[in-house]
């Protein structure tokens, strides 16, 4: 088994995971991960530190579904949860409920009660009640650290492009189309207003980027502004997406699901109307070059 937070499932994460279905297969032993509902931090924290999620927990099953893994137990954290002694943890729930034989995590695992547990203390329980344990050192892929920290400081950047390597995959958010202003429509550039399945899931920074659109059993490119209309002078943090080359689709509670392939440019205020739609057209004139790479 292996056992963390595993917010994001980043290509790290994929390599331990992949060493626990290799191990356990030549064990003839199930394979599991141990996960939780959300980050402990933000039982252990104030609201004003909470940590935005990479992953939501369908998501992270949605993912790990792909993999080979026999089965995921998510633990719900709660403040008894975090705790548990280091070694009452893994005697507990390792040793008597799971009887584990062997479990793999990365080099900066921590557990139980304050973190106090670590990956090198985590050796010595496995000798004392009968478990290997085999420690991941720090992976990197293009010179870069692949960690869940590092990939939130990219998203904070906008920097889609390098989340996306470290992730394996296109940073995604997933949500349903809900009514919005109708401005866009009145603009010749109507969007798809998303409400986000989970509030705690991390956005990228605010701007324009080119996505992959999935709706419907349908696939598309469309040009996303996350951002609050500052042209209109409005305050609410909005997602919409305009779908390059489809028209008249009725979304409306529809789920949809967006990729993030590239950052255009930061949300801008405009004196006018028509600067903002002369902007607009330069998006998708931009877009539609761009996405030729993608085809």
């Amino acid at each position: 088994m292996t056992l963390g937070v595993y917010d994001g499932l980043h290509r790290a994460h994929m390599e331990i995971i992949n060493r626990v279905i290799d191990s356990a297969r030549k064990m003839n032993a199930k394979s599991l991960m141990i996960t939780f509902d959300s980050h402990p931090r933000n039982v252990l924290n104030n609201t004003s530190k909470r940590v935005k999620s990479l992953t939501c927990p369908q998501e992270k099953i949605e993912i790990l579904e792909s993999t080979g893994l026999d089965g995921v137990l998510v633990l719900k954290v709660t403040g008894n949860l975090l705790n548990i002694s280091a070694e009452d943890f893994v005697k507990t729930y390792l040793v008597n409920h799971l009887h584990v034989r062997k479990v793999i995590v990365g080099y900066d695992y921590h557990f139980g009660k304050d973190r106090g547990g670590r990956a090198d203390q985590l050796v010595r329980y496995g000798d004392k009640y009968g478990f290997d344990v085999e420690i991941v050192n720090q992976i990197y892929f293009h010179q870069h650290a692949i960690r869940s920290s590092v990939i939130r400081t990219m998203l904070s950047e906008g920097d889609v492009v390098k989340a996306a390597e470290l992730l394996g995959r296109y940073y995604r958010v997933e949500g349903r189309v809900v009514h919005g202003s109708g401005r866009g429509k009145t603009l010749g550039f109507p969007t798809a207003n998303i409400e986000p399945d989970n509030r705690e899931k991390m956005l990228p920074v605010d701007g324009i980027y080119l996505t992959e659109c999935f709706y419907r059993n349908t696939r598309s490119f469309g040009i996303c502004n996350i951002g609050i209309r500052k042209t209109f002078n409005e305050s609410e943090r909005v997602i919409e997406v305009y779908l390059i080359d489809i028209r008249d689709i009725d979304l409306y509670g529809h789920k949809f699901r967006i990729g993030f392939l590239e950052r255009l440019r930061d949300e801008v205020k405009f004196e006018t109307r028509e600067e903002l739609i002369a902007q607009m057209k330069n998006d998708l004139i931009e877009c539609k070059e761009r996405i030729k790479k993608y085809n």
